[in-house]
């Protein structure tokens, strides 16, 4: 899920990949990688044409009116299309004016795309009073877009902390230098005692602010590049074939994609509510930011480097956009400093100033389910302990994601009501463990008797299952898969070894995975049974963990009988 999920922001994203989609595509990408970049670039003024350099900023300045969260969807398109040039280092020097002052002048040339600006986070400058201002000397290294830009936004330590100081671009000495992201352009800046006013001082912009729009926007540029790198990796999977079949079916390539989603998702969550707690003026806002900069900047560079590791030889060429999007992932990382720094501010604030709390904004049709939903939560805290356990399973309480009348059918949103309303009301649901993964193959793929037979009694907590996937020589790899069923009157002999296997030894049932048809191909022939673990030749023995518990199995199945009704859904698929 991007960071744009209401309807209005989806719209946004979407028009901004559109422009990024016609102004920046790969060939552009390429060509840029070979040449100086135009300074503005080309896209500058459509982007500006859609007000997107000002999309942040104060209606009174030629601003759109908006936010951070706005911001950060147009920044995470940049990133997804790897944009050159420096309008993300513009944008968050806009946003730093414009923490410190709504209505600064300079904005209005920022908002139109008529001046660029750049911003460091870190810098060696030092500044001492002399009558009304400030004399500022010192070195900033590596300030991306400062060469392209006619006004930076600085740090400068003072006697009294740091404060951030405007600059003009003709007041300083600025030496490009390489990058490792020729699409990125960066910079020394050196100041060689430049005194300014008043005026030119942020002095309502604090150090935590700053610091906590520049890691939210980074991070959402971040979250747009790994989102490229997951979505890239993944399409790549399905279309590329070997050994007969697409590598998105072999474990080590599906395993990598998943953990590339999961990356991804979970730095665009922080980003989401890192730009939200901005706009709320949270007390959280430090929390929020570093969590951000912990999780999108790893993300990004982990992200394109799978991406590579999935194209194989391919993705090491320079005509592929891999190199692009590491590249950006690269210098992102770099642009955040010490990014060490970012864990240990989290577990800082999270013990000085407390955790932020994450809460959704509904709509008033959404507030009234929740008030139906906590209606009903007390009417289930008034049963006795059995009735509000059979209540609970009938209603579809335990796990409401599934389609009715074993679920709910509920939404992502009426999910977390529930788990909200649950929680607050103190009403405990059944905890059916594994067979949270069971349960939506017996709904899907499981006959009327199957559903009624096994479905009501796991809602109550009084049937416990396992799962008999793995085993001794193949892991949770089923092409590997040795258990044997052979077709006898009535139903299945099974014979085999599983291991592995989470709660076996106080399991009524197990899902189990059998080899039926040994001609086929390795990744066919296998079909799904519902095992009674107190069969005859059923054996269960208890692995001893590094903790000293035994929660692990090996479950030894020798030439157990399993009947026609527990095989589920199709044979051999």
């Amino acid at each position: 899920m991007p960071i744009a999920i209401t309807p209005e922001h989806q719209d946004l994203a979407d028009s901004v990949r559109s422009l990024v989609a016609r102004v920046a595509p790969s060939e552009v990408l390429h060509a840029t990688l070979e040449t100086p970049i135009v300074n503005p670039p080309p896209y500058w003024q459509a982007a500006a044409d859609q007000g997107l350099q000002g999309v942040h900023l104060a209606e009174a300045v030629g601003g759109q009116g908006f936010g951070i969260l706005e911001l950060a969807v147009v920044l995470a398109e940049f990133g997804y299309g790897a944009v050159p040039g420096p309008f993300v280092p513009s944008a968050i020097a806009s946003a730093l004016i414009s923490a410190h002052d709504t209505s600064a002048k300079v904005l209005n040339d920022l908002a139109s795309g008529t001046a660029i600006a750049a911003y460091a986070l870190h810098s060696g400058l030092t500044a001492t009073r002399h009558g009304d201002g400030l004399v500022i000397r010192g070195e900033v290294r590596a300030v991306p877009a400062a060469g392209e830009a006619s006004l930076l936004v600085l740090p400068v330590a003072i006697d009294s902390g740091e404060e951030w100081v405007v600059l003009r671009a003709d007041q300083l000495e600025i030496e490009p230098v390489i990058s490792v992201d020729p699409l990125r352009p960066i910079a020394h800046v050196r100041v060689n005692a430049v005194e300014v006013g008043d005026d030119a001082v942020l002095s309502d912009l604090s150090v935590v602010a700053a610091r906590a729009l520049i890691s939210t926007l980074l991070s959402a540029e971040a979250v747009g590049v790994a989102r490229w790198a997951t979505d890239t990796a993944s399409e790549y999977a399905k279309i590329r074939e070997q050994f007969g079949r697409p590598i998105g079916q072999f474990q080590a390539i599906k395993h990598k994609c998943a953990e590339m989603i999961a990356d991804t998702e979970r730095a665009t969550a922080a980003v989401w509510d890192a730009a939200r707690a901005i706009d709320e003026s949270s007390d959280h806002v430090e929390f929020a930011g570093a969590v951000a900069a912990t999780l999108a900047p790893a993300a990004a560079q982990r992200c394109t480097q799978d991406c590579i590791q999935v194209h194989g030889g391919i993705g090491f060429t320079w005509e592929h956009d891999t190199n692009v999007y590491y590249r950006r992932a690269l210098i992102l990382a770099a642009s955040f400093g010490r990014t060490s720094e970012y864990p240990q501010k989290v577990v800082d604030t999270a013990t000085t100033t407390g955790m932020r709390a994450i809460d959704i904004d509904l709509d008033p049709s959404t507030e009234k389910l929740r008030g139906e939903i906590r209606s009903e939560v007390a009417a289930l805290k008034e049963m006795d302990r059995e009735q509000r356990k059979v209540a609970l399973a009938e209603s579809g309480w335990v796990l409401p994601y599934l389609p009715n009348p074993w679920g709910r059918a509920s939404s992502p949103v009426e999910q977390i009501i529930i788990a909200q309303e649950f929680t607050s009301g103190r009403v405990k649901r059944p905890q059916v463990g594994i067979a949270a993964w069971i349960i939506p193959s017996i709904v899907a793929f499981g006959t009327e008797e199957q559903k009624q037979r096994f479905l009501p009694p796991t809602f109550r907590g009084e049937m416990i299952w396992c799962q008999l996937f793995s085993e001794p020589g193949a892991g949770s790899d089923l092409a590997g898969l040795s258990t044997k069923a052979t077709r006898v009157d009535g139903g299945w002999r099974i014979s085999g070894q599983k291991i592995w296997t989470t709660a076996a030894q106080f399991s009524q049932w197990g899902a189990l995975l059998a080899r039926t048809d040994p001609s086929a191909p390795k990744h066919n022939g296998i079909t799904y049974f519902l095992l009674d673990m107190k069969s005859e030749g059923v054996t269960v023995k208890p692995l001893r963990e590094l903790t000293g518990q035994e929660f692990f199995n090996t479950v030894y199945i020798d030439d157990v009988f399993v009947p026609d009704d527990c095989v589920l859904g199709e044979v051999n698929r």
